[in-house]
């Protein structure tokens, strides 16, 4: 009997990728439901498809943005009706609810699921960053390629050997933990001359601006770095001071709202500092 492979996400399209993931530590395929006159049957095994709807669904609901089917066909790349087969498939699974508003959540099942994909991608990413040394945007890249492939015993050997780190290097939390950092502001909304500290940069930034990713590594923004708002900075856009460079970083006003910092002192030198100078807490 042959192994079954497990395919990343990412690879293929949700609308032709059905190749069966195998049982893994990511709960089970779906519990039981119950059907007519038969008493509980168990749900369907999860596809590589579903997986991918799951993690879109959970990601985008991690940015606080009501999930509709508009959004995950966006976030997907995919179009309207293609959206509208998976969402009947996932609801006929027992993953999703759809409101009355279109609005999407995750059932108690979907969300375990969601949580476990999630936390194997941001732990890969931990290891991709923190032990090969690869920058964040990079790291976020070959995560989707070679987290579904890692299973449950070197997952959990990773996440020990890792220290069992609270957030991924984006500073997204690892779904089961705390963020060590306290309350977060947009750093759109900094008055020039704040001094910050970079904790979390959105999923959205992630998923749909890979090059800003790109660039904002290239300038050394990653999370625990300090970045001071320049009050000469140009209009229509946020200049910053990166660490101890000289240089300004110029961030687009929309990019600016997908970076989430904690403020160390305003322009008037007041403020609290962080409780966690190094960012990421193990």
């Amino acid at each position: 009997m042959s192994a079954e492979v497990p395919v990343p996400p990412g690879a293929g399209s949700p609308e032709t990728a059905e190749v069966t993931r195998p049982l893994a530590e990511d709960g089970p395929r779906g519990g039981a439901r119950r059907s007519r006159g038969q008493g509980l049957t168990a749900l369907p095994f999860r596809t590589v498809a579903i997986d991918r709807y799951l993690e879109t669904i959970y990601c985008i609901a991690g940015e606080d943005e009501p999930v509709r089917p508009s959004r995950v066909a966006q976030w997907l790349g995919v179009k309207a009706p293609t959206v509208s087969i998976g969402l009947r498939r996932l609801r006929a699974g027992g993953w999703v609810h759809s409101e009355l508003d279109r609005r999407i959540t995750l059932t108690p099942a979907g969300s375990a699921a969601a949580q476990a994909i999630v936390r194997r991608h941001r732990l890969a990413e931990c290891w991709l960053t923190d032990y090969l040394g690869l920058d964040w945007a990079s790291a976020h890249l070959e995560a989707n390629r070679v987290a579904a492939a890692l299973s449950d015993a070197v997952l959990a050997r990773l996440d020990a050997a890792l220290g069992e780190p609270t957030t991924c290097p984006h500073g997204d939390p690892i779904p089961g933990r705390t963020a060590p950092y306290g309350k977060l502001v947009a750093l759109a909304d900094l008055a020039p001359g704040t001094v910050a500290v970079v904790r979390r940069i959105s999923e959205i930034i992630e998923h749909e601006s890979f090059e800003l990713l790109r660039e904002l590594a290239a300038a050394g923004v990653r999370t625990g770095i300090e970045v001071t708002v320049e009050p000469d900075g140009p209009e229509g856009a946020v200049s910053l001071t990166v660490g101890d460079r000289r240089h300004a970083l110029r961030v687009d006003p929309g990019a600016a709202r997908l970076i989430w910092v904690e403020v160390v002192e305003g322009p008037t030198g007041l403020g609290t500092p962080p409780s966690d100078p190094d960012g990421r807490s193990r």
